[in-house]
């Protein structure tokens, strides 16, 4: 490859990778939504995850964006000066070496421990693969200067380096409360149960289409041991949650839907709640897709049980003890409810989460 095909390439995908990143990091610091990364979606859930930051408020974006552009200014100086080209090449395989390495590790987060895949940090991971790739491979004088490969083994050390500190700096999030307030509580038969030779229970607020709370559910089966956990799914939408305030950008529309279709197939098939309602939350299925597979499941039963009062008597119950445990500044679910106390947790572990929750 020439040297002027060499630098247009790597220069187009740095470039894509450095605005992608900048993107990630705007949007990470004002908070706001990105498109198509709706309540429930695979980037909601990997975004909006404590492996989203490093040093528990960094946007791991920004050390790509900081990465990028050390590579673009490195390619867009090579050929200017030999002295200077050959300083230039072992930085840029360095580089190359650390955006490897943390490929390999954001794309084992998203498999081994978040179970959600990201489109834009997947692409921006893809473009860097490819980019690092030519400057290892298709490098016009890749045969003269330094040797390619220790440059590019101390980079994917240096990811490894930040993996380890993001791993052991990650802090433990979570918000806690008591209220003096008489809450509302369910009895076996109003919400599913998952059963437990303790005689401890709490009741667990979620709502189906918030990512934390998809994580969560992967980690019941292992609080089970010590609690008996009621399952209340509450909307956070300010269209059927009056405790909700109404704002420009609702994330969480379909959640009304979504609660009423759950507690349809409750009441009308118990046997087959269980079974639907993690389908929901394992698939991050849409209303059109849960109403669909509840109309399969209950058959010419489908309307009556969706006009089942019970629905609306749940509905406002369950609003009635959200709102009782929410502040101004904290309305977050899920939200576990023990006695006078909740707790909302942001952890992959159970045994954090049942740390917690032997302090309350």
């Amino acid at each position: 490859m020439t040297l002027h095909r060499f630098k247009a390439w790597t220069l187009a995908l740095c470039t894509g990778c450095l605005l992608l990143a900048g993107w990630m990091v705007y949007h990470a610091l004002s908070g706001g939504p990105m498109a198509g990364c709706g309540a429930g979606s695979g980037c909601d859930t990997v975004m909006n995850s404590p492996w989203a930051y490093t040093l528990g408020l960094i946007p791991v974006s920004l050390p790509a964006v900081v990465v990028y552009l050390l590579l673009i200014l490195c390619i867009a100086f090579w050929g200017s000066d030999a002295s200077l080209d050959r300083f230039l090449r072992p930085f840029m395989l360095f580089l190359s070496g650390c955006i490897v390495g943390a490929a390999l590790w954001f794309c084992w987060l998203q498999v081994g421990v978040l179970h959600a895949f990201c489109k834009y940090c997947t692409g921006l991971h893809l473009l860097g693969c490819a980019a690092a790739g030519l400057i290892l491979f298709c490098h016009p004088e890749r045969s003269e200067g330094s040797p390619r490969w220790p440059p590019l083994l101390a980079g994917l050390a240096a990811a490894a380096v930040f993996a380890v500190v993001q791993l052991y700096t990650r802090p433990v999030v979570y918000d806690t409360g008591r209220t003096e307030a008489e809450l509302p509580a369910f009895e076996e038969g109003e919400v599913p149960v998952i059963l437990s030779d303790s005689e401890e229970s709490l009741t667990l607020l979620f709502d189906f289409q918030c990512s934390h709370c998809r994580r969560l559910h992967r980690l019941l089966s292992e609080l089970q041991e010590q609690y008996r956990i009621f399952l209340a799914p509450v909307p956070l939408s300010s269209a059927c949650n009056p405790y909700i305030p109404a704002s420009g950008i609702d994330r969480f529309q379909g959640s009304c839907r979504l609660t009423r279709l759950a507690m349809a197939v409750w009441y009308a098939s118990p046997e087959e709640a269980p079974a639907f309602w993690d389908w929901i939350l394992e698939e991050s299925a849409t209303p059109a897709e849960a109403e669909k597979q509840a109309m399969e499941l209950l058959g010419d039963g489908f309307e009556a049980a969706l006009a089942d009062p019970r629905i609306d008597t749940y509905l406002r119950k369950v609003e009635e003890l959200f709102g009782r445990t929410s502040t101004q500044d904290s309305s977050a679910v899920p939200r576990f409810i023990k006695g006078q106390h909740w707790l909302v947790p942001e952890s992959d572990t159970a045994e954090t989460i049942l740390q917690l929750l032997s302090t309350l």
